[in-house]
């Protein structure tokens, strides 16, 4: 029987190659149990009602720590680095004031010359998320919680207590949050409320859809409403120093680690803001629609998922195929599916897999993990380009809900049938 290495040498491990170059000089309390990092970058408006919405939840049993990553590249403009520097110093004036409860701790980490190459929220996340877990090390909590947050994302006033009986579960490792992007106000043109109503409905279609298929790690994956315990983001070796898209690759290898779940009983509250800051994501979206480039309102077409269904669910039959026999065996599948797996040479994959696999639990274990999240997006991406047809949002998401138990008799737009969705995902969890 092979020993379990101790978490806090993994942890320490981890620390000594990645050597978090930002520190906080306040050594951590040592009764801290939840550490929240939001990277903010010219966030001078937004982050202050964040803020304000954390010290206004319910208070956990430990002590919470936040902590603010003010960040800049490298040949950064003056004007904007002592942007971010008044920015800091508003922020370390009001952990200092009453507004500020006593049982959290408000910190500025000030990062004003990253790397350009690899500059972004990723980066920034990563400065924080590797200090986090370096003062969880340091008083002796490698399973102390991490939070990601983002400065313009307030969060439900239960959200520290519901994280808190989240991973009061020992076997919890990690979790998706439940979010919301707000559907109207005064904030924002109704242009923009319109199109994060169907970037939302295109995410939870896609989620459900993928569920569907029989994919064991489908979650959610938004960057505000990522949690983890420090252990296990060492254990995938942290964030990836991506431009765009690190939270998820972050979270394809955090969700195969096990005890990954979604966390359904709070809520946070991402902004549908357009943004141009990386290519793809939620504030991408929103301006390409507004654009008129990319618009919203059409997404993946049901029948590339019932191809992945019919795919997955022959899976086990792989385990003792000769791999010269994989050519024939596809003839199974659909013509998109076949095309995709034969031009990708997935048969050399299943030979890998094959010889690293002593029973069918490991041999399905590494199959999912060879054809994970990034290869399911580069299917569904060649299908469209060779062989599908977008299909209307409204269609497809009504015909994916209609397969569970939902109510759908008074459904008659795209808002009404993510308010079902929404519904249905409170509701329900999913725990890998």
């Amino acid at each position: 029987m092979t020993r379990k290495k101790d978490p806090a040498i993994l942890l320490k491990n981890y620390l000594e190659k990645h050597n978090p170059p930002y520190r906080i000089n306040t050594p951590a309390d040592a009764k801290t149990g939840l550490i929240v990092v939001i990277p903010a970058y010219r966030e001078d408006e937004l982050i202050f009602s964040t803020l304000k919405s954390l010290f206004s939840c319910e208070p956990p049993s430990f002590r919470v720590e936040v902590i603010v990553v003010l960040n800049t590249p490298e040949d950064e403009q003056p004007e904007i680095i002592s942007e971010q520097k008044a920015c800091a110093a508003q922020i370390r004036e009001l952990a200092n004031s009453e507004a500020c409860p006593q049982w959290l701790d408000l910190f500025t980490l000030e990062a004003y010359d990253l790397r350009k190459k690899h500059f972004g929220a990723g980066l920034a996340r990563k400065t924080g998320l590797d200090e986090a877990a370096r003062r969880f090390y340091s008083i002796g909590k490698p399973d102390g919680v991490i939070a990601c947050l983002d400065a313009d994302s307030p969060v439900a006033v239960n959200y520290f207590s519901a994280i808190e009986e989240w991973f009061s579960n020992s076997n919890h490792a990690g979790a998706s949050i439940y979010f919301e992007h707000p559907l109207e106000g005064k904030s924002y043109p109704d242009e923009v409320y319109e199109a994060i109503t169907l970037y939302e409905l295109h995410l939870r279609y896609y989620l459900l859809a993928l569920k569907q298929t029989g994919f064991p790690y489908a979650f959610h994956t938004v960057g505000s409403c990522m949690i983890f315990r420090a252990i296990n983001y060492a254990l995938v070796g942290g964030m990836p120093k991506k431009q765009a898209g690190e939270d998820f690759y972050l979270l394809q290898k955090l969700i195969p680690l096990g005890g990954f779940g979604e966390l359904n009983t709070t809520t946070v509250y991402p902004s549908p803001r357009p943004s141009d800051r990386v290519i793809f994501g939620t504030g991408a979206s929103v301006k390409n629609h507004l654009k008129g480039t990319q618009k919203q309102g059409t997404t993946y077409n049901p029948q590339a998922f019932n191809d992945l269904k019919t795919f997955f669910s022959l899976a086990p039959e792989l385990e003792t195929l000769p791999p010269e026999e994989f050519e024939d065996w596809t003839y199974q599948l659909t013509g998109p599916l076949r095309s995709f797996l034969l031009n990708t040479n997935f048969e050399k994959e299943l030979r890998t897999i094959q010889q690293n696999s002593s029973n069918s639990k490991t041999f399905l274990k590494r199959f999912f993990g060879a054809f994970n999240a990034f290869t399911i997006i580069r299917y569904l991406n060649y299908a469209h380009e060779h062989f599908y047809a977008k299909s209307d949002l409204f269609e497809a998401a009504f015909a994916a809900i209609e397969m569970t138990e939902t109510d759908l008799s008074e459904i008659l737009d795209e808002k009404e049938l993510l308010a079902a969705y929404r519904k249905m995902e409170k509701g329900t969890g999913n725990e890998g």
